[in-house]
């Protein structure tokens, strides 16, 4: 061996592979901003899934009302032979103003009836008489059904048309 290569210091390899400590902290910043945005999408989907939920309720109280006023018999003629209390004319739709005059009924979470403290949707229906132009004889009845949440609550507002004619006399 010859006596200067004793001395001279040995040749370092470079170090390959390992990440530094800024690729390593750019890399978990966009781990956190992805994740950001995941759970932000996640809320907004679950957001979404509840308004449908509630739209489905609502829709299902409003046209349970509206298949009962619809499948409720009555005559032509005033005053009705016979006539259901269901269609007699009347009520109101407004959606302001608690307590307004007219038909009303209470549903729970669940879509079945309930008392006003415990509801989640109020139902209001109005009924008007259709009579042809210089008739004096009922011709039809023009059905309207609004679900609507409590006054304070969350939900979803629907409402509904129908007319319904007479039955053969």
């Amino acid at each position: 061996m010859h006596p200067q290569a004793a001395h001279r210091p040995a040749e370092r390899k470079p170090v390959e592979g390992g990440f530094s400590l800024v690729e390593t902290l750019f890399a978990v910043l966009l781990l956190v901003v992805a994740a950001g945005g995941l759970v932000r999408a996640l809320s907004q989907a679950s957001q979404a899934r509840q308004a449908a939920a509630d739209t489905d309720l609502a829709t299902r109280i409003a046209a349970a009302r509206m298949e009962e006023l619809l499948a409720a018999p009555f005559w032509r003629g005033w005053p009705w032979p016979g006539y259901h209390a269901a269609v007699a004319p009347g009520g109101a739709v407004e959606i302001e103003g608690a307590g307004a005059p007219g038909y009303f009924a209470y549903f729970g979470e669940d879509g079945e009836p309930a008392d006003r403290r415990s509801a989640r949707y109020e139902v209001r229906w109005r009924i008007r008489e259709l009579a042809p132009r210089g008739g004096d004889r009922l011709a039809g009845l023009r059905l309207e059904v609004v679900a609507m949440p409590v006054s304070g609550g969350r939900g979803s507002v629907v409402r509904l048309d129908s007319v319904r004619v007479a039955n053969r006399e």
